[in-house]
């Protein structure tokens, strides 16, 4: 099952996430930039101080964090127990509110009442579910009327994912994961490559608007983010290159990017009948 894989992975690789991708210092921090997309989507919001957040795939909270003493009310939940050891850690000297809540959850399964929150954040997240079909209904149920989802997803049509079959086959082989991995990380110095031990799901852009729309939801607006110049690896391999692109092309993040943005979130209200 591809849940208990996901959960599995991340509770092994929870400190080497948390270091790789918000301690150590990137040239082009993708997690950052889709983390500062998402509170200036919130900040737009102008949601009052007592509005109830849910960041579901919460991670090591540092999202939360950032927005600790604007709310009163945050539950920020994830799949991985080790995720939430290390934001519950951090919690005591990141911030002092004492109504942030660091929790097990599961987003095809939340534990919370009817109509309980009035933002829900879910990024990084349904790219690791079997269907969309779980996830949309838990959402709707604990969404507040007229409230709002900020939500990511990958996106299939990105110039990084045209090569994705080659890569996962050059993955597949020790000898040449071996000679990626001393490339990237001891000679290039950008952290181990990431193998997962399943295949994340992408989506069409377009369609995932559409598939909000049929379950009540409006969009507002969009931010594509980790922005590709070339098909994977030589986009990391020349990075040299194709980082200063990719730091240009993010002042476009709102435009349709679609051959270019990797990532795709998207802010949308929901229209509960």
């Amino acid at each position: 099952m591809i849940k208990s894989k996901v959960k599995a992975y991340y509770e092994d690789e929870a400190n080497h996430y948390y270091e790789e991708f918000y301690e150590r210092k990137s040239d082009y921090p993708t997690l950052i930039y889709r983390q500062n997309y998402i509170l200036d989507m919130i900040k737009e919001l102008q949601l009052p101080k007592e509005s109830k957040i849910l960041d579901v795939g919460c991670g090591p909270g540092e999202l939360l964090f950032a927005i600790s003493d604007d709310f009163e009310f945050l539950t920020g939940i994830d799949i991985a127990q080790e995720m939430i050891d290390i934001a519950n850690k951090n919690l005591e000297h990141k911030s002092s509110n004492k109504n942030l809540i660091f929790e097990l959850g599961d987003i095809e399964n939340l534990k919370f009442d009817d109509k309980s929150f009035d933002l829900i954040i879910c990024s990084g997240v349904i790219e690791y579910l079997a269907n969309d079909e779980e996830w949309i209904s838990e959402i709707k149920r604990v969404l507040r009327s007229d409230g709002y989802l900020i939500i990511n997803v990958t996106n299939k049509y990105s110039i990084r994912k045209w090569t994705s079959g080659l890569v996962d086959k050059m993955k597949s082989s020790k000898i040449l994961l071996n000679m990626m991995n001393i490339l990237k990380d001891r000679i290039m110095g950008k952290g181990k490559i990431h193998l997962f031990p399943f295949k994340p799901r992408l989506h069409s852009p377009r369609e995932f608007d559409g598939y909000l729309h049929q379950n009540g939801f409006t969009k507002i607006n969009h931010n594509y983010f980790d922005f590709a110049v070339l098909p994977a690896p030589f986009d990391t391999l020349f990075d040299f290159i194709t980082i200063p692109i990719k730091k240009f092309l993010e002042r476009y993040t709102r435009k349709n990017m679609v051959f270019n943005g990797t990532g795709y979130i998207v802010k949308a209200e929901m229209n509960r009948k």
